[in-house]
C-alpha cells in the first residue's frame, strides 16, 4: 500500500523528523521518509518518482539546514505535477525571499519551534486530518483537543543577518538547480537530504526517457576562421532545419533555441534534458579553397551513444545540392527510411543561387531582434535575395513578415505597411503554394488589419497542416484564439509553440496572457516571473505583468520599470506601462507625469489604442473612446489586446464598448 504522507527534509534534521515519523506511525498515519522506505533492489530515483506521485500530502521541512539541499526542488516538481498538497513544517524560524513571500499568504503552516514539540506534533497531525490522511481515531481525538500550533502566512525571521543569509542561501539553491522555479499548490519550498549525487538529482528531475522523435540540430561547430564558413554552417542548420520540419513523427525544435547551445560546453544528455528531446544532430563544417567538407552525427541523448555519423564533400558551386544531400540521408536515418512524397519533398531546392539563400538567412536572424534597425536591416537583406532570385519564395515571407511587425512596435503607420503584406505573402504562395509562412502572414493580417476572424484561423490551420512543426505559427494561432475570447484553447497550442522553440520568450508571454484569462492566474505570474528573471527588460512581458494582468504593485515593480526605462529611454510602452502602475498604486502625480512625457514625445507615433487604455484607466470615458475609436480607423493591430486588457472589465459590458467590438467583428458580439 502506498504511503499518504511524504516527507522532505534536510539530513541535519533526521533526529527531530524522526521522532515525528515516531509519532506519525503511532497515529496510524502511513509514512514514506527517504532510505527507510527503500527496498535493498529498487533504483532510489523510481522509489521517490513512485513515493511522491502515490501520495496524499508532502511535507516540507523547512529549516536553514534545508537552505542546501537541491533535490527538494524535484520532489516538489513532481508534487506539483501530481497537485499534491503541501504542509510546510518550520523546525525554526526561516526567512523565505521576498520574490516569493506573497505566496505564502493564507496558507497554513505548522511551527516547530515555538517551544513544545509536542503541541508541534499534535498539529501536524490535526493538519493532515483536514487534508484528508487517514489517522487512528484515538491521534485524532487527541490532536483535536491539543493547542494550535497552525499559522498562516510567512514565517519571519529574528534578525536581518538571519534574512540575509537565508536568502543568499535560497539565490545559491536557484542557481545550483539551474534556475527552476517550482509552484506547488501556490507556495515556493526548498528543503530535503543535501548529499544525493548528479545521477540521483537528474533521474529524479527527468523520471521518464527523452523521446527520440524530438530531435534538435545543433549550430554546426565551424573549423577555421572564415566568416564564409560561418555563414554555410549557419545555412545549413537552417536549412536542415526548414526540411524536416515538415515531416510527419518527428518534432523538430525551432533554430531559435538551437543557437543557444552553439559552442555549449554541455553534455548530450543535459542538452537533450533542457530541451526535452532524445536527438541531437550536430557535427563541424570546414573549408578549404573551393571545397566544403560537412560531418555530421546523430546522438541518442538517452544514451550519449552515436546512432549514426557521415562525412560528405562537394565543391562550393554545388553548395546547396550538398545541403539537399545531407537533409535527405538524415531524414531518412531519423525516420528509418523515406517515401516517395518525402524523398521527392526532400530532393526539392527553394532556390538555385546559393547567395540568395544566404541573403534571406541574415535577413531571419536581424527581423528575430525585433528592433526599427533589425527590421530595417532584414529588408534590405530580403530584396537582396529576391533581386539575386525573383523565383525565391522565402524572402517574399520574410517581407511579409516584416511588415506585419514594424506596426506592431510602432515604427509605422499600419496603412502604410500592411496592404505589403499581403502582397508579399500571396506572391510567395504564387511561387510555392505549400509555403507554411506565407498562410501565417496572411492570417494575422486578416486579424489585425481586415478584421476578418473567420479567413484568418483558416490560414492559421492551413500553415499548420503543412508544416507541424512551425512554432511562429502556433505562437500566431494562440494569439488569434485568445484574442478571440479562448483562451483554454489557446493553451494547448501555445505549449505546442513553447515545445518546438523552448527558448522562445514572445511565446511564454502569449501562454502567460492565456493562462491568465482561463483563470489560471498563478501559472501566469510564474512564468512571466520565469522569462524576466533572466530577460528582466523584455517589453512584452513586464507589459503583460505590470500593464494587462497588473500582477504586482509593489515597490519592486516601479523600480523595475524605471530600471526598464534607463535601459530602453525610447521604448513608449514601458512609459505607458509604468503610468498604469503608478495609477493604480494611487500615485497620481507621478502618472501623469509619464503621460505628459508620452504626449510630448510619442503622441504622432504611439498607438491610440494605448492612450485609450490610459485614459480608461483614469475613468476618462469621452477621451477613451475617441482614442480608442481612432486606433480602430487607423487599423492598428495592437488594439484587439484593449478589448481584453484585465484593468478594462468594468467598461466590458457598456453599450458603447460592445458596438466597438462589434465594429471589428469581435466572435463574442458579432452573433448579439
Amino acid at each position: 500500500m502506498s504511503a499518504e504522507v511524504f516527507i522532505s527534509y534536510a539530513s541535519k534534521d533526521r533526529k527531530r523528523i524522526l521522532d515525528l515519523v515516531d509519532r506519525l506511525e503511532s497515529a496510524e498515519v502511513s509514512v514514506w521518509i527517504d532510505q527507510m522506505s527503500i527496498e535493498g533492489a529498487t533504483m532510489w530515483s523510481e522509489e521517490i518518482v513512485s513515493a511522491i506521485r502515490n501520495c496524499k500530502v508532502l511535507i516540507l521541512a523547512i529549516s536553514g539546514n534545508s537552505a542546501d539541499s537541491k533535490n527538494v526542488v524535484k520532489e516538489l516538481a513532481l508534487a506539483s505535477e501530481g497537485q499534491k498538497n503541501i504542509l510546510p513544517v518550520y523546525l525554526e524560524s526561516a526567512e523565505i525571499p521576498e520574490s516569493m513571500a506573497y505566496q505564502l499568504a493564507g496558507i497554513q503552516r505548522v511551527e516547530f519551534f515555538a517551544g513544545d514539540e509536542e503541541v508541534g506534533q499534535q498539529s501536524v497531525i490535526r493538519a493532515l486530518a483536514k487534508l484528508g490522511v487517514t489517522v487512528s481515531e484515538e491521534a485524532s481525538t487527541a490532536a483535536a483537543g491539543a493547542p494550535k500550533r497552525t499559522s498562516h502566512g510567512a514565517s519571519h525571521a529574528t534578525t536581518s543577518e538571519v534574512a540575509k543569509s537565508e536568502k543568499a542561501a535560497w539565490s545559491k539553491i536557484a542557481a545550483a538547480v539551474g534556475g527552476i522555479a517550482v509552484l506547488a499548490a501556490g507556495i515556493f519550498f526548498l528543503g530535503s537530504r543535501g548529499n544525493e549525487t548528479t545521477e540521483q538529482i537528474q533521474a529524479l528531475a527527468i523520471p521518464q526517457t527523452l523521446n527520440t522523435n524530438r530531435v534538435v540540430v545543433l549550430p554546426f561547430k565551424t573549423i577555421g576562421t572564415s566568416g564564409e564558413t560561418a555563414d554555410l554552417g549557419y545555412g545549413l542548420v537552417s536549412t536542415l532545419t526548414s526540411k524536416l520540419q515538415p515531416l510527419q513523427n518527428l518534432v523538430i525544435i525551432a533554430n531559435e533555441s538551437a543557437r543557444k547551445f552553439k559552442d555549449t560546453e554541455l553534455s548530450p544528455k543535459e542538452i537533450g534534458q533542457s530541451l526535452q528531446v532524445g536527438t541531437i544532430v550536430t557535427g563541424e563544417i570546414q573549408t578549404s579553397g573551393d571545397k566544403v567538407q560537412v560531418n555530421i552525427r546523430v546522438i541518442n541523448a538517452n544514451t550519449e551513444a552515436l546512432g549514426w555519423g557521415s562525412t560528405f564533400s562537394k565543391n562550393k558551386a554545388d553548395y546547396l545540392d550538398l545541403q539537399n544531400e545531407i537533409a535527405t540521408k538524415l531524414a531518412s536515418e531519423l525516420k528509418g527510411g523515406l517515401d516517395a512524397d518525402e524523398a521527392q519533398q526532400l530532393a526539392q531546392k527553394a532556390t538555385e543561387n546559393a547567395e540568395a539563400q544566404a541573403e534571406y538567412q541574415a535577413g531571419r536572424r536581424e527581423w528575430n531582434k525585433r528592433s526599427k534597425s533589425g527590421f530595417d536591416n532584414a529588408i534590405k537583406h530580403y530584396e537582396k535575395a529576391i533581386d539575386l532570385d525573383p523565383g525565391y519564395a522565402q524572402p517574399y515571407v520574410g517581407l511579409a513578415d516584416t511588415f506585419l511587425m514594424i506596426p506592431l512596435y510602432n515604427f509605422g503607420k499600419p496603412d502604410a505597411m500592411m496592404p505589403k503584406v499581403r502582397i508579399y505573402a500571396e506572391k510567395a504562395i504564387q511561387i510555392n503554394p505549400d509555403i507554411a509562412g506565407a498562410y501565417t502572414s496572411l492570417g494575422m493580417l486578416m486579424l489585425q488589419y481586415e478584421y476578418n476572424w473567420t479567413e484568418a484561423e483558416k490560414n492559421f490551420k492551413k500553415a499548420l497542416q503543412l508544416n507541424p512543426n512551425y512554432a511562429i505559427g502556433y505562437h500566431w494561432f494562440g494569439v488569434y484564439l485568445y484574442l478571440s475570447g479562448k483562451a483554454d484553447e489557446a493553451i494547448p497550442v501555445l505549449k505546442k509553440g513553447t515545445e518546438l522553440n523552448p527558448e522562445s520568450v514572445i511565446i511564454k508571454n502569449g501562454l502567460a496572457l492565456s493562462y491568465w484569462h482561463s483563470g489560471e492566474k498563478n501559472k501566469a505570474v510564474q512564468l512571466l516571473d520565469s522569462v524576466l528573471e533572466n530577460n528582466p527588460f523584455f517589453v512584452p512581458c513586464l507589459r503583460t505583468k505590470y500593464g494587462y494582468i497588473i500582477a504586482d504593485l509593489s515597490d519592486d515593480s516601479v523600480n523595475h520599470l524605471q530600471k526598464a526605462l534607463k535601459q530602453q529611454p525610447n521604448q513608449p510602452t514601458i512609459n505607458w506601462t509604468l503610468f498604469e502602475i503608478l495609477w493604480a498604486r494611487g500615485n497620481t502625480e507621478d502618472a501623469k507625469d509619464q503621460l505628459i512625457e508620452l504626449h510630448a514625445k510619442y503622441s504622432d507615433k504611439l498607438n491610440k489604442n494605448k492612450f485609450a487604455e490610459i485614459y480608461f484607466r483614469m475613468g476618462k470615458r469621452e477621451y477613451a473612446y475617441k482614442y480608442l475609436e481612432e486606433s480602430i480607423r487607423a487599423k492598428e493591430g495592437n488594439v484587439l489586446f484593449t478589448f481584453i486588457t484585465n484593468s478594462l472589465k468594468q467598461y466590458q459590458s457598456e453599450p458603447r464598448f460592445i458596438d466597438l467590438m462589434k465594429s471589428i467583428n469581435h466572435p463574442l458580439h458579432t452573433s448579439k
